[in-house]
C-alpha cells in the first residue's frame, strides 16, 4: 500500500466523499464524471480496500473511507496551509504574520502593551495580536492549556522551556506622606518595620519577596494579603500599609500625589521576568516577537541580570 496515496486523488476522494456523489464531486472539481469514478477506482485498487459504497442515491464511506477522509482532510489542510504561509512569505518578504495569543503580567501591562503593539504594527504587520493581562499564576493555567501562545509573566516553572527576558526591580509603596515623599531608600532590613499588603502566599511577588527576607533572618509584617495590583493599590490608597511593587507597576500620574515610591536597598531586589511559550508556536514568530518583547523591556529601563545579580538600570 506504501506509495499508494498521492495529492490529486486525496483531493478527489475528499470532495467525493463530502459531496456524496461522484457526478457533484465532478462538477466541484471541473473534471468528467468517467475520470473521477477511475481515480476512484484506482485509489481503492492501490490501498486495497473499498472506500465508497455506491448505489443509485450516490457514495457512502466504508470504515476505510471514514479514516482516509479523517487523514486526507488533516494532510490537505496541513497543505493548504503551508502554501498560504509560502505566499505571504513571498508577499511580505519573510515577515512572519499569524495571530498570536500573549498573556502579560497586570503590572507590566499598562507600559508595555501599548509599546508592543506599536512595534509589532511597524515591523510585523501580517501579526495580529490577542493580548491578556492576568497574574502569574493564571498565565500558567491559560499557558498548559493552550489558551495562550506566549506569556510575559514571573515563575519559572521547570516542566516548560522558558528563558529569562529581564529583571525588574522591586520598590516599597506607600501613601505620599511627609516621609515616604522624600523618597529616600529604605534597607531591606528597614522593610521588617513597615505593615505590608502583600499577595498570599502561593504568588510569585510574594514567594520570591518573603524568601529574600529569610535569607537575611528577617520577618516580614504582613497585615493583610491582597492578589491583584489594582487591588493592593487601593489597599494603599486607604492607609491600610504599604506594598512591594515592581517599577512600572503604578502610574507615573498617581506617584507624588496618592503615592510615594521608595527604592528597596542593601540589597536591592530584582526579580526576574520571564518568557513562556507554547511548545509547537511556530519557531520563527516566537522568535521575531521574544525579540520585540526583550526590546520593549529594555526601553522600560528592565534589563538582564549582571553577574552580581543586579540590574544595569535601576531607574524608574
Amino acid at each position: 500500500m506504501r506509495g499508494s496515496l498521492d495529492i490529486r486523488r486525496l483531493r478527489y476522494f475528499l470532495a467525493t466523499a463530502e459531496t456524496g456523489s461522484i457526478s457533484a464531486a465532478a462538477r466541484a472539481l471541473h473534471t468528467s464524471q468517467p475520470a473521477l469514478s477511475y481515480h476512484m477506482a484506482e485509489l481503492e485498487r492501490l490501498t486495497g480496500h473499498v472506500l465508497l459504497l455506491r448505489d443509485r442515491s450516490g457514495v457512502s464511506l466504508t470504515e476505510a473511507g471514514r479514516l482516509l477522509r479523517t487523514h486526507a482532510r488533516l494532510i490537505l489542510d496541513q497543505l493548504d496551509l503551508a502554501e498560504t504561509q509560502l505566499d505571504a512569505l513571498e508577499r511580505t518578504g519573510g515577515s512572519p504574520f499569524g495571530r498570536v495569543r500573549i498573556a502579560i503580567i497586570s503590572s507590566l501591562s499598562a507600559r508595555l502593551i501599548p509599546m508592543l503593539v506599536e512595534r509589532v504594527r511597524a515591523e510585523m504587520p501580517d501579526v495580529t495580536l490577542q493580548l491578556v493581562e492576568a497574574g502569574t499564576n493564571d498565565i500558567t493555567a491559560r499557558l498548559d492549556r493552550g489558551d495562550v501562545d506566549m506569556a510575559v509573566y514571573l515563575a519559572a516553572d521547570r516542566s516548560r522551556s522558558e528563558q529569562q527576558l529581564a529583571s525588574e526591580q522591586l520598590y516599597f509603596l506607600n501613601l505620599a506622606d511627609d516621609e515616604n515623599r522624600s523618597g529616600k531608600p529604605l534597607n531591606l532590613m528597614d522593610l521588617g518595620w513597615q505593615r505590608l499588603i502583600l499577595p498570599a502566599e502561593g504568588n510569585p511577588l510574594r514567594d520570591f519577596v518573603q524568601a529574600r527576607a529569610r535569607q537575611h533572618g528577617l520577618r516580614l509584617d504582613v497585615v493583610l494579603e491582597v492578589d491583584g495590583l489594582n487591588s493592593r493599590l487601593t489597599a494603599v490608597a486607604s492607609g491600610v500599609g504599604g506594598t512591594i511593587v515592581g517599577a512600572q507597576g503604578v502610574s507615573q500620574d498617581d506617584l507624588g500625589t496618592v503615592y510615594a515610591i521608595r527604592e528597596i536597598v542593601e540589597p536591592r531586589l530584582f526579580r526576574p521576568i520571564f518568557l513562556g511559550v507554547r511548545e509547537d508556536l511556530d519557531p520563527y514568530l516566537q522568535r521575531q516577537l521574544g525579540g520585540l518583547l526583550r526590546d520593549c523591556l529594555l526601553k522600560l529601563s528592565l534589563d538582564l541580570p549582571t553577574e552580581s545579580g543586579q540590574c544595569s538600570n535601576p531607574v524608574i
